[in-house]
């Protein structure tokens, strides 16, 4: 597999570090640039290439342009900032092109499986769909990991919100698809970042 060394700039008190993943060449990547207001500073999304679904399927790397506490509690917070992000996909797979528009799915809607569960549950608790907060290691050390699946009737949306430190910043990597697989190789190219200081 051909793979391509993304290297991404920041400064940040007077030092100047390099943070990258390792991209597989059907992947691209973009700069990042949030449309308003946050506490992240956006650097880096990846996408795969071409597909319908494929804009569904991201990595996005940020850092935190403030000091955290409490890194599980952080995350746990950050899962509302998402909200609007999973209203997005309920709105398409509700849509009048979305195949679980078809009459056939009439037959599931008072399971719980089915979406308007999802939304009730999302409107008073998403950490539901979520798994406890963990501490992992990759190539650069410790990072804490915030796991969620949220049903959407026969489809789920993968999220998976992440939080590393180096030298007092802190990053902050989301990823999110609809497919299982495609979640999984993102995992492996998110398992790759590195942050380099320059001199």
């Amino acid at each position: 597999m051909n793979k391509l060394l993304i290297i991404l700039f920041v400064l940040y008190k007077n030092i100047l570090f390099s943070q990258y993943f390792e991209v597989p060449e059907n992947y691209i990547e973009a700069p990042l640039i949030f449309s308003h207001e946050t506490v992240l500073k956006g650097i880096s999304s990846i996408i795969p290439v071409g597909g319908i679904f494929s804009k569904y399927s991201t990595i996005e790397l940020s850092y935190v342009k403030s000091n955290i506490a409490d890194a599980s509690i952080w995350l746990q917070d950050k899962i509302y900032d998402e909200l609007g992000n999973i209203a997005e996909t309920e709105r398409i797979l509700r849509s009048k092109d979305s195949p679980l528009s078809d009459p056939i799915f009439d037959q599931f809607k008072h399971l719980p499986m089915f979406i308007d569960d999802t939304i009730q549950q999302l409107a008073s608790n998403p950490l539901v769909f979520c798994n406890e907060v963990n501490k992992l290691y990759n190539k650069q050390g410790v990072f804490f990991e915030l796991n969620c699946t949220i049903p959407f009737g026969f489809f789920n949306k993968y999220l998976i919100l992440r939080l590393q430190i180096k030298d007092s910043l802190w990053y902050f990597t989301k990823l999110t698809s609809l497919s299982y697989f495609r979640l999984k190789e993102m995992t492996y190219i998110a398992e790759s970042f590195k942050i380099n200081e320059k001199p």
